[in-house]
């Protein structure tokens, strides 16, 4: 089936860094971090985030070749994650960065996508139609290839600098010991950024990259609000403390925050934007009252923050 061209038709916008709004944190690096090179040139399509970020913002990495363990966890981060006001970043790739992007968006969430090729050929094709989700919900596809590159295996080592620089904290879910996540985290490592795994089966291929993480002190993550006590905000987890510990209205907050996304709604017409019961979006504002995502303010309309 071919896939879907809405994307390709986006206009791409592009920042030298001579420009006002190109990452100044991308130069800073470059003169402090060996072997980083700022890009002479971004190409993106859609919102680019604010650099540094006013949210925080967290790589989601890990194998191809995952696990159907794997790639639900990826969406179940990605998603709770995405409902906390974090911005999920990630390559794109099939498996699990595909799962983590997927999942934010399905959560109203803001992705960002670095991509190893030119916005006029992303790679892989089958993320078309996420690409696109990824750019009407006020993320951004970003690129430092120029737009008709075709990707070649040396970009992706070069994109996983950017993925580091970008977030604050990078969670790598199935990764082997060489791999392109782990290079990403490498990256992460030289930049100062957080590091967290998520725990696999024993000698499983896929958990080689995590497994060595955690040997080497990376945290341990389990679930979403694992990755917010890493971050440093406040979360709620379920009693046991057990796997995908997400606040129980997490589905149900969904289509609030996606009507909240830059409007502030009384809850009367948020009943009718949502078309929930006003039992449940009593309920689920109050959730997200709680947990400092959701303010209502003078006046009585509710107001999405941009962080926890």
């Amino acid at each position: 089936m071919k896939p879907s061209t809405a994307f390709l038709r986006r206009p791409i916008e592009r920042l030298t860094q001579s420009c006002a709004d190109y990452p100044q944190e991308l130069l800073r690096i470059a003169a402090h971090v060996p072997g980083f090179d700022a890009p002479a040139e971004l190409q993106y399509v859609g919102t680019i985030p604010e650099f540094p970020p006013t949210a925080p913002c967290v790589a989601i990495v890990g194998a191809r070749a995952c696990s159907l363990h794997g790639r639900q966890l990826a969406g179940r981060l990605g998603a709770g994650l995405a409902a906390a006001g974090v911005v999920v970043i990630s390559g794109a790739a099939r498996g699990i960065d595909q799962a983590a992007m997927q999942g934010a968006l399905d959560a109203g969430g803001t992705v960002v996508a670095v991509l190893g090729s030119g916005l006029r050929r992303p790679y892989p094709p089958d993320a078309f139609g996420m690409l696109e989700q990824i750019a009407a919900q006020g993320g951004a596809a970003i690129s430092e290839f120029p737009a008709s590159m075709h990707p070649l295996r040396h970009h992706f080592p070069k994109r996983n600098r950017l993925l580091a620089a970008f977030c604050q904290a990078i969670v790598v879910v199935e990764a082997g010991a060489r791999s392109g996540s782990m290079n990403t985290v490498r990256w992460g490592l030289d930049l100062g950024r957080e590091l967290a795994a998520v725990p696999g089966l024993a000698c499983a291929p896929y958990t080689a990259g995590p497994h060595r993480m955690l040997r080497e002190g990376a945290a341990l993550v389990e679930s979403p609000a694992d990755v917010l006590t890493l971050l440093g905000f406040e979360h709620q987890v379920e009693a046991d403390g057990s796997l995908g510990s997400l606040p129980k209205t997490e589905h149900a907050s969904a289509p609030i925050l996606r009507v909240l996304a830059g409007l502030d709604l009384p809850f009367d017409e948020l009943l009718v934007q949502t078309r929930m019961e006003a039992a449940e979006l009593q309920a689920a504002l109050g959730e997200l009252e709680l947990l400092g995502i959701v303010q209502r303010r003078e006046g009585g309309a509710y107001h999405r923050c941009t962080s926890p």
